[in-house]
């Protein structure tokens, strides 16, 4: 029998508080919570409830923001490597026309030096045969002696004319080579600096994605270092929640002994219907649920009413105050003997008003908070 009202009182357990998400704050001592006012409580619920929710929209933030990092990564790496290859080639035709041009030079330089030889024999012959004076074909034939001597004369004369001509020749040839030879220097020297251009501008494009790629590697490093600190916290808050919660499990199992103690049979002020002891719908029922921040199952013992701060708290029917205190995860609580085994607790309350003796249905004992540990 003993059991079953014990069980009974337990289903009638009536928490009554602001609902709220309590995660990423400080817990206040009962002392410390008892000098601040209404308005400092409220902000700090107010915090409270959006702590997590941010953490969780941090979280997320940050696993989108490593995907868009890493696939950027993934797409500068692969540019890299792409101008990396496109610069070697550059390169390697730079250092082939660098070295091909190099030895056109050095052929021009020979072509020149051949040039200014032949100049210089062309000169010698002219300067010759301005001293000679002119010379004719029948001078030399009428200064033969004889027809061998004739025949020896003219086949001199054909071979200083035909040495004339090809000393004109060679150096036409030469003239021809040493413009030839510039012609390729320069061609050379255009497509060199292109090629030079151009791997310049492949490593200032290299170096400024080497640049990204550091800056996406810092940012991947202190996107997952956020991430991690946000998870740390998150779990340090589900660590400190579930002590809250085993806390309050045990202080329930407690309250029986308590109720049975201290209850008897009210003080006869009990009609046997009982009011809605405050205004405002159900938040969260009586029983087992899914936390409302870490998604996981816990059992809750009693129903959660959504009032405004410092609403009055009625009592549900008359009976007698039996327990009116601090009770560290219910806060400033009430529990009242309607007799017959049946009591009712109201919990997480701003104020006590009324804290021993005599009440009757409807009459306020107290007023809406978010002390203790309220969800």
């Amino acid at each position: 029998m003993a059991r079953q009202e014990t069980h009974r009182c337990r289903a009638l357990l009536l928490l009554l508080g602001v609902v709220a998400c309590v995660a990423a704050t400080t817990l206040l001592a009962p002392a410390a919570q008892a000098r601040l006012t209404l308005s400092q409580l409220q902000n700090l619920l107010t915090e409270a409830r959006g702590a997590q929710r941010s953490l969780d929209r941090t979280v997320a933030r940050l696993d989108a923001s490593l995907n868009v990092i890493s696939d950027k990564l993934a797409g500068i790496n692969e540019r890299i490597a792409t101008v990396t290859d496109t610069l070697r080639t550059a390169e390697a035709e730079y250092d082939r026309l660098h070295a091909r041009l190099t030895a056109k030079k050095r052929q021009l330089q020979q072509a020149e030096q051949e040039l200014a030889w032949r100049q210089s024999l062309f000169e010698q012959r002219v300067a010759q045969m301005y001293k000679a004076g002119e010379i004719s074909y029948l001078d030399v034939l009428l200064q033969s002696t004889d027809y061998e001597d004739m025949l020896t004369r003219v086949r001199l004369i054909r071979s200083l004319v035909e040495g004339e001509n090809t000393l004109v020749g060679d150096l036409a040839d030469a003239r021809d080579k040493v413009a030839q030879e510039k012609r390729q220097v320069a061609e050379d020297t255009r497509a060199a600096r292109k090629v030079r251009d151009e791997v310049r501008t492949k490593r200032d494009e290299l170096a400024t994605l080497r640049a990204d790629q550091l800056a996406a590697q810092e940012s991947t490093r202190e996107a997952r270092s956020a991430k991690k600190q946000a998870l740390a916290k998150i779990e340090r808050n589900i660590r400190v929640w579930e002590a809250q919660e085993a806390q309050l499990a045990a202080e329930s199992q407690g309250l029986a002994g308590v109720i049975n103690g201290l209850a008897g049979n009210g003080d006869g002020k009990a009609t046997g219907s009982m009011i809605w002891p405050c205004p405002g719908p159900v938040t969260s029922g009586f029983g087992w649920r899914v936390h409302p921040i870490f998604h996981v199952r816990k059992f809750h013992t009693g129903i959660d009413i959504g009032a405004g701060y410092g609403t009055p708290i009625k009592a549900a029917d008359g009976g007698r105050v039996i327990y009116a205190t601090w009770m560290s995860g219910y806060g400033n609580a009430t529990i009242i003997d309607h007799g017959g085994g049946i009591t009712t607790l109201y919990a997480h309350q701003s104020r006590l008003l009324i804290t021993s003796g005599s009440v009757t249905r409807g009459q306020v004992v107290g007023y809406v908070g978010s002390t203790g540990y309220s969800t």
